[in-house]
């Protein structure tokens, strides 16, 4: 891939709205966008409002925009996961700041134990801006504005997208006139300094059944401990995703019993069966 011509290479431009700034205390994406364009021609787009799960805190609200009521009937990930795997398999990604979307996206992926499309080369434009350029601010949209690049939509996924799509072309375009040799992916690749990486959550181990549920959207029987240790109950759930809180881990499900979404902390499932 790295040795291809510009032209010739799939990019995905992502960006994903969140609950909050770390997937692995419990926030989660509320919204994602993914535009895939070649040689400047658009070739598809993805993007949708995501059900988180949990309530959306006010200080994301004040940031995006994206509220409960929106996401309330909107799908949980684990019903677009294909369709964003499909969307990102076999094209360069690139965002802005890419370790915080491809740290929540993957998280995403974890949680429903669905291995996320395998990457070879990420593309930051943050990582572009912070080595060659010196802005006020690095923040997607003071570059933009800076540039003189339309900023309309930003903070939504979709809009953040298109401004992550310009800023990264006025960049090649601009490091080109100053007299960077950029023809390859890999001459994009060194101009950010290497490949980006990102810290992955640790491996988890769940239950057979549990684990068996995510994957094929089945439902389980458990006996769970209330918090205070004194009751245990009997529910018919149908798990929807994981959440890591500190130390511990929990099924985010659809309670038959309560008739709405709940959280299982994974240590009070005392007993967990298959339903047909």
């Amino acid at each position: 891939m790295s040795s291809k011509y510009l032209y010739e290479v799939d990019f995905a431009f992502l960006d994903v709205e969140t609950t909050g700034l770390d997937p692995y205390s419990g926030d989660r994406i509320c919204e994602i966008a993914v535009l895939k364009i070649r040689n400047g021609k658009t070739l598809d787009k993805f993007e949708t409002l995501v059900n988180p799960g949990r309530d959306i805190p006010p200080q994301a609200v004040s940031i995006n925009g994206i509220t409960d009521s929106m996401v309330k009937n909107a799908p949980f990930f684990r019903d677009i996961a294909w369709d964003v795997f499909g969307f990102l398999r076999n094209t360069v990604i690139v965002a802005h700041n890419a370790p915080f979307d491809l740290g929540f996206l993957f998280a995403e992926f974890d949680s429903i134990r669905l291995s996320p499309p395998e990457y070879d080369e990420v593309i930051d434009t943050l990582s572009i801006a912070k080595r060659y350029y010196s802005f006020p601010s690095n923040s997607l949209g003071q570059i933009a504005r800076y540039l003189g690049i339309p900023t309309f939509g930003e903070h939504r996924a979709f809009g953040d997208v298109r401004i992550t799509k310009d800023v990264f072309e006025y960049f090649i375009m601009d490091l080109r006139r100053k007299g960077f040799r950029i023809e390859r992916l890999k001459d994009v690749i060194r101009l950010q300094g290497g490949t980006v990486s990102f810290e992955r959550s640790k491996e988890l181990v769940l239950p057979p059944a549990i684990e068996e549920a995510l994957r094929m959207r089945g439902k389980l029987r458990i006996k769970y401990l209330s918090a205070y240790g004194d009751v245990t109950t009997t529910r018919i759930i149908e798990p929807l995703g994981l959440s890591v809180n500190g130390k511990n881990t929990y099924i985010i499900a659809f309670c038959h019993l309560r008739k709405e979404r709940c959280t299982f902390r994974l240590d009070r499932i005392l007993e967990v069966k298959s339903v047909s």
